[in-house]
């Protein structure tokens, strides 16, 4: 039942995490971050441009060699949205592969284990990223998750007696159907 626990902690920690990049301000990738210590969320952050800054979302991308320099990465806003304290022997949660420079911020600030779902393949440095964490004592841990099994997960959690959906008297059900996607800015 422990485990069961931990798993379930871990779920709804992502799913929170997963949530908070609805927020983000850059199409090309929306991304956050969340910061765990003692079985806490301890600190979120999505990318978006600096505090009164102008968004991608409204004036569109500040691109360099293929990459967007208006956003504020997800793990950098995680890392100053999280007390110093909690940062050291943490856990990052990562809705897409980590940068080089976001992987050496979170080791330099004490995390020791980064969890990341999927792989965004234009995340810069990530061929050298693993290796780097390796030689820190980082776990550096991917995850590829079905969303819609996942959070079909999370919904039946909530359909449990004394959940808001069983109050509700019903439950959800996910269904997948396809994006027609845009062509990438």
């Amino acid at each position: 039942m422990r485990e069961n626990r931990d798993i379930m902690r871990f779920n709804v920690f992502l799913g929170s995490i997963i949530l908070h990049s609805i927020l983000a301000t850059c199409d090309r990738l929306r991304t956050a971050c969340g910061i765990i210590k003692d079985k806490r969320l301890r600190g979120i952050g999505f990318n978006g441009s600096v505090t009164k800054d102008p968004h991608c979302d409204d004036i569109g991308h500040l691109m360099v060699e293929n990459h967007c320099l208006r956003t504020r990465h997800g793990e950098k806003n995680a890392i100053s949205n999280t007390d110093k304290p909690y940062l050291q022997n943490a856990e990052a949660i990562i809705i897409a592969t980590p940068c080089l420079d976001c992987t050496k911020d979170l080791i330099h600030e004490g995390v020791k284990k980064i969890n990341y779902m999927g792989a965004y393949s234009n995340a810069k440095g990530k061929e050298i990223i693993k290796e780097m964490a390796a030689r820190h004592g980082v776990m550096f841990r991917q995850f590829d998750i079905d969303f819609a099994d996942f959070f079909q997960g999370l919904f039946d959690l909530l359909a449990r007696p004394g959940g808001v959906l069983y109050r509700a008297g019903y439950r959800l059900k996910i269904t997948k159907e396809p994006i027609e996607k845009k062509e990438e800015k």
